[in-house]
This record gives structure tokens, sequence and C-alpha cells, in this order.
């Protein structure tokens, strides 16, 4: 009896939470669903490597579910060290934008940026990249 009320209480608990405001960015699977998905790119450098290139190319195949989403790329620094130069965050940018649009990705569908509250609120990680996620 004591462990029906336990969790009971623990299942009220579970559906009085907040849920995430709907501009939150948050790491995930689906892409059209907004959840973003992040592109490693090695601390202080704008290469991107064989894997996540490949990475980029999976996300623009889902992307292609979902022709009438905004994309959005926000470059972010990581943790191991001091952050990235600005040149770095938008060259990075920049690389993911350009496979995209060679994918097939309309340009003027795809916004980036480096700074501003949307890097404030990403998700933060040991290594820097380029977060992709949708918008309506």
């Amino acid at each position: 009896m004591g462990f029906s009320i336990v969790g009971l209480s623990l299942l009220i608990a579970s559906c009085a939470t907040t849920p995430k405001a709907p501009e939150a960015i948050v790491l995930g699977e689906d892409v059209c669903a907004g959840e973003a998905t992040r592109i490693y790119f090695p601390h202080g450098e704008s290469v991107l490597n064989a894997l996540a290139a490949q990475v980029v190319v999976r996300v623009q195949d889902q992307l292609a579910q979902c022709p009438k989403r905004r994309i959005v790329l926000v470059s972010i620094s990581g943790d191991d060290g001091p952050p990235s130069r600005a040149k770095n965050l938008e060259e990075r940018a920049a690389i993911v934008r350009q496979i995209l649009v060679s994918r097939g990705v309309a340009e003027n569908r795809i916004s980036a940026t480096a700074e501003g509250p949307m890097v404030d609120q990403a998700p933060k990680g040991p290594i820097g990249g380029v977060l992709i996620f949708t918008r309506p």
C-alpha cells in the first residue's frame, strides 16, 4: 500500500511539471518538431570532419520532410577552453549552410546566429559546434 501512494505521488508530481517554453532549444532527434541536432567542430577550428558532414546530410534528409519550416543555425563555443573567435563561429555556420544549400535546401529558408538570446539559451557542451533546428 505504501508503494502505491509513493507511485501515485510521483505520477502527480510528474504531471505538475511545467513544460518547456515553445521557443526553448531542446536537443533531440526530430528536427521537424524543432528539436536541435548538434554538429561538432574541433575546438577553435572551422573544419568539419567527414562524420559531422554526414550528420548534416542526415539532417537535410529530415528537413525534406518539413519543407515549410524555417531552419535556424546557432553557432556555439565549447566549454573545453576559451571561446572560439567570432570569425570561427560565423565560418562554422557558413559551412553547415553551404552543405545544406548544396543538398537542395533553399538559402532563404536558413538563418544563422552566433550571438544573442538563442546562443545564450542553447544547450552547452564540451565541444563547440552548430545547432540545427527548425521553427514554423
